[in-house]
């Protein structure tokens, strides 16, 4: 059996200018795993990331910490298939229309960018919304073709590699949900709402073989806890 390793990417820049980019924080989670790694003796024959900065970055962070100490890995190739789905266009597509139908919505969307409760409010129904299919969005992507690429993507990666392949993918919290979700067969809206509970630089792990892949763990978090350091649990 093959081990696929998904890795969520450190904290981002939640609140800046530039969202997709590591925070200080999120640097030091992704040091912290690849720590953890290294010290495990987990080692890896591929690595995959998505096109998004603070995915490259997690990355580079953790393959860093190999590196510093004499162990060289394995380059990191990239697909657009791992990379985040684009919550803020669905967010500007979809928020007329909850607004329309409850007015009483508006209160947490004029909070959202100051407050990340409220922003989590409004994310959270919107998303579900979304993945219920219910509204057609036109160039906007659906949750099941989402989905879909996401699988697909994986599933390329996967039929590439040789028996007994330990496989490093750095993405975000939407692709792992997705591929538990088709994984263990759950329906739209409750595989949406579990890349909620996903923390930054969390490992979910599946075993592979051909024509058989099993979840194995679902949001590792232990080696962000440790030392005092329960400051790096962080989910945005």
């Amino acid at each position: 059996m093959s081990t696929l390793y998904l890795i969520r990417h450190g904290q981002a820049s939640f609140g800046a200018a530039d969202y997709d980019e590591l925070s200080a924080r999120g640097r030091q989670q992704a040091c912290r795993l690849g720590d953890h790694f290294r010290q495990a003796g987990i080692r890896f024959d591929a690595c995959w990331s998505g096109t998004l900065q603070r995915q490259r970055q997690t990355a580079d962070e953790v393959r860093g910490r190999f590196r510093e100490n004499g162990d060289e890995p394995p380059w990191t190739a990239e697909t657009t298939a791992l990379d985040e789905y684009d919550y803020e266009a669905v967010l500007r597509a979809l928020v007329p229309t909850i607004q329309a139908e409850d007015p009483s919505f508006s209160r947490a969307v004029a909070a959202m960018f100051a407050d990340q409760r409220s922003f989590q409010k409004v994310f959270g129904r919107v998303m579900r919304r979304w993945a219920s299919g219910r509204d057609s969005l036109g160039a906007i992507s659906s949750w099941d073709a989402f989905r879909d690429k996401v699988a697909t993507g994986l599933q390329t990666i996967m039929a590439e590699c040789q028996a007994g392949s330990r496989i490093a993918v750095f993405t975000s919290g939407g692709p792992i949900a997705a591929f538990v979700g088709t994984v263990l067969d759950l329906d739209p809206v409750k595989t949406i709402a579990l890349s909620w509970q996903l923390v930054n630089a969390s490992v979910t792990r599946f075993q592979f073989s051909p024509g058989r892949t099993s979840l194995a763990s679902f949001n590792e978090q232990a080696h962000l806890e440790g030392q005092g350091a329960a400051d790096l649990v962080t989910y945005r």
